[in-house]
């Protein structure tokens, strides 16, 4: 059994080497993102070395160390050789890494992220600006109302005094909330529908109408050979010529003839063609 004192002595950063590994390559990762002397080619194979750093020996030595080859980093960032040469050649220019051994015999070199780097560019752990370094003066923004300013007083609500932006906003002739009146029918609404046209009127400029409702190439294919009636239950009848046009125009055309000329059905039939007098087969009377 433990004893109390062991189980409340604080923990050391030694005692915790993974915290202190995510820590570093945290803020080294973040050091490289706000770099403005790398490019983004540079930031990218930067980022990718620092991920392949080895975590034991950063444990045992406090570096961060990586045995990444060439060809390995050009893989993982889908560039080519030539741009990850170039890339760690400005990192090693900008001091971002540094040749820690070199490799031979089929070894890849082992690179060193330096921590004097991320030193310089983001500063010893933990340093944190002090609030009282501040150089600029206190104004007391924060202690005046939302909305209005330091150095001049408030304006009471309504008051018409004030200038700039303390002049109160003039009440609008029309207020967004009212109501709005409904809109008056226009004479021409009921009127925006001419009436069903009538028997003559179909049997007199009916093809015309279709060809511009559905186009004279269509008309001319499907509707030249046509009749068109209108009866009494205003039904239209559509003679086809065969029954190839009058399926045609059944299945195609059906609810643009209702639609055009407002009738209640559209009857399509296929013409009977009239049996001549010397038919080679006449019609024999009297039989059943």
């Amino acid at each position: 059994m433990s004893s109390p004192s062991a189980s409340t002595t604080p923990a050391t950063p030694a005692a915790k080497p993974q915290a202190a590994f995510r820590e570093t390559v945290g803020r080294f990762r973040c050091a490289v993102l706000a770099c403005p002397a790398l490019k983004p080619r540079d930031k990218l194979v930067a980022l990718v070395m620092l991920e392949r750093v080895n975590r034991q020996m950063f444990e045992a030595l406090g570096l961060l160390l990586t045995w990444t080859g060439v060809e390995a980093v050009a893989r993982l960032c889908a560039l080519s050789t030539r741009d990850v040469e170039r890339a760690r050649s400005a990192l090693l220019a900008a001091g971002v890494i540094v040749r820690d051994r070199a490799g031979g015999r089929g070894q890849p070199t082992r690179m060193r992220l330096c921590l004097d780097w991320l030193e310089r560019e983001d500063g010893p752990a933990g340093d944190a600006p002090d609030p009282s370094d501040d150089p600029s003066p206190d104004t007391s923004v924060a202690d005046a109302r939302v909305g209005q300013s330091a150095e001049r007083p408030p304006t009471a609500p309504g008051s018409s005094a004030g200038t700039g932006l303390h002049r109160p906003t003039p009440e609008s002739a029309k207020p967004c909330d009212k109501t709005r009146e409904p809109t008056r029918a226009s004479p021409h609404a009921s009127a925006g529908t001419s009436p069903p046209p009538s028997a003559a009127d179909i049997e007199r400029d009916g093809h015309a109408r279709i060809a511009r409702r559905i186009g004279a190439v269509q008309h001319a294919t499907w509707f030249r050979g046509c009749r068109l009636g209108l009866s009494g239950d205003r039904r239209l009848t559509v003679t086809a010529p065969n029954r190839c046009v009058a399926d045609r125009i059944r299945a195609a055309y059906e609810l643009e003839l209702l639609r055009l000329f407002q009738v209640e059905a559209v009857d399509i039939a296929v013409a009977v063609p009239p049996i001549a007098a010397d038919s080679a087969f006449p019609l024999i009377e009297g039989r059943a």
